[in-house]
């Protein structure tokens, strides 16, 4: 039986390697660039060669079905059985018949990709990869080149029916896709520790692309000294260009399942809201839970990024006007930017762990979450105000990925619920009525049969109420209504 395991992408700087300082050093690392730029600037049209291939190879058996008279003819027959007077008998033995003519059409289509031979292995990738091969076979490495046919085809795999359906169109590739690689050659990890204690990977056609972990907030580093040392394993991985030329190794890591006792009866629910951006409650325990973070953080950081991001558009406005230099002078506000999405991309790191550390200490078994389609969003679809500036700035849809794989990893189950009501309805007694959540942080039952929905009795004899976001978590917790992570 196999490990259990949850993949996890490392996204880390990369640059090509120099081998000393002498002129065939130099040489060598001049010739290293420009087979990566031909490989590079060649790939995505290889991967556009490869999915319109696969689409040819679908329409070559559509056209198959459409020379077929008996095919039509019975398409036809079945369309309408009413109108056709068909009985339950000859509907069977059409669709019979109609199997056995969809496995004459698969049969004829795979003899054609063999070229004209009848037996032998499934042609589907070999077809695509001959294409590609012989056209950037002296630009693009064989290794590269299968990997990215096994990448291409499954994705059109995926899409097939869709674009049968017309509901989307095959993808269409640009310059700057990632270059794919096997991550191991031979049963042997291209993944290196040089004597000097740096890392690099052995890239196809000799190159070796160091690791520079930088400042290395994500922990990196002791990511890919696990993988090195067998803690961990890796899959296949990939290298991407991005447009201001700096390269990045995609690697993919394989994180085994702990092996946990966890009680799945136990469940933590975790609600997203404004003033706290994330609250978690317990289904079988009526005090406790956990927030995390708070909208004032929130509020002080991205208002202090906002105001430097508009001094420097409007300085920026008056010193740029296009032409040479306008790429650097929009430098600093770039980097502005990235670090707004770098701030964000850590907070959601760090609720992510909390949450995650909050179910295993309470021994739960499974995560639940509201599923975001329409989160914030009134009747009409229109996001509300009080949601406005929270959705701008805030990744919630990041934060949730990031809470699956670290549950899943720790051999936590995560399930999403109709959010319908969570916030309107008593997590003690069930009752729903609207505008018992009177405020953000508030929630006051209108059960008169409830207590402890109501909160304590205050000396003009009014309740205090419970908290808002707490009340919501729980009734998450608790909500037996799983819905899809997308779908409506």
């Amino acid at each position: 039986m196999t490990a259990e395991y949850t993949c996890i992408t490392r996204k880390i700087e990369v640059h090509l390697h120099k081998h000393g300082e002498s002129e065939e050093a130099t040489q060598r690392f001049k010739d290293e660039y420009r087979i990566w730029d031909d490989i590079n600037n060649n790939l995505y049209k290889a991967a556009n060669r490869i999915i319109s291939h696969c689409f040819f190879n679908d329409a070559y058996e559509y056209r198959l079905k459409l020379q077929s008279p008996r095919f039509q003819e019975i398409e036809k027959l079945l369309g309408n059985t009413k109108r056709n007077k068909l009985s339950a008998e000859d509907i069977k033995v059409l669709k019979a018949e109609r199997k056995l003519l969809f496995s004459d059409f698969k049969k004829q289509r795979q003899i054609f990709l063999r070229g004209g031979v009848e037996e032998g292995p499934n042609p589907e990738q070999n077809s695509t990869y001959k294409v590609v091969s012989q056209e950037f076979i002296d630009v693009i490495p064989s290794e590269v080149l299968t990997n990215l046919n096994q990448n291409i085809s499954s994705i059109y795999r995926e899409y097939a029916l869709d674009v049968e359906r017309g509901i989307r169109a095959i993808p269409n590739y640009k310059k700057g896709i990632p270059v794919p690689f096997s991550i191991k050659q031979k049963g042997e990890i291209v993944l290196k520790k040089r004597e000097d204690g740096s890392i690099y990977v052995r890239f196809p056609k000799g190159l070796e692309w160091d690791l520079n972990f930088g400042r290395d907030r994500s922990n990196n580093r002791e990511i890919v000294e696990r993988v090195l040392n067998g803690q961990y394993d890796a899959g296949n991985s990939s290298i991407q260009e991005t447009k201001n030329k700096k390269r990045f190794l995609l690697l993919v890591v394989k994180i085994p399942k702990e092996s946990r006792s966890l009680n799945k009866e136990r469940i933590v629910g975790v609600d997203l809201g404004i003033n706290v951006p994330l609250c978690a409650a317990l289904n079988d325990n009526e005090y406790g839970g956990i927030s995390i973070g708070s909208r004032d953080q929130f509020l002080k950081v991205r208002m202090r990024m906002a105001a430097q991001k508009r001094e420097l558009q409007h300085n920026l406005r008056h010193t740029t006007t296009g032409g040479h230099g306008r790429t650097q002078k929009l430098q600093a506000l770039d980097r502005l930017e990235g670090r707004e999405r770098n701030w964000v991309h850590l907070q959601n790191h760090i609720f992510s762990k909390t949450i995650i550390e909050y179910a295993l200490k309470n021994n739960a078994g499974v995560i639940q979450m509201e599923r975001l389609t329409g989160f914030g969003r009134d009747g009409k679809e229109e996001v509300q105000n009080e949601y406005k500036f929270i959705l701008r700035y805030w990744s919630f849809f990041e934060l949730q990925t990031m809470i699956e794989y670290k549950a899943k990893a720790v051999g936590i189950e995560v399930r999403y619920i109709n959010p319908y009501h969570t916030s309107q309805t008593c997590s003690f007694c069930g009752h729903y009525e609207k505008e018992q959540r009177i405020s953000q942080t508030t929630f006051v039952c209108k059960n008169p049969k409830c207590t402890k929905g109501k909160g304590k009795l205050k000396s003009d004899g009014t309740f205090e109420g419970i908290n808002a976001d707490w009340n919501a978590s729980r009734n998450i917790a608790k909500s037996t209504e799983f819905v899809d992570k997308k779908k409506k």
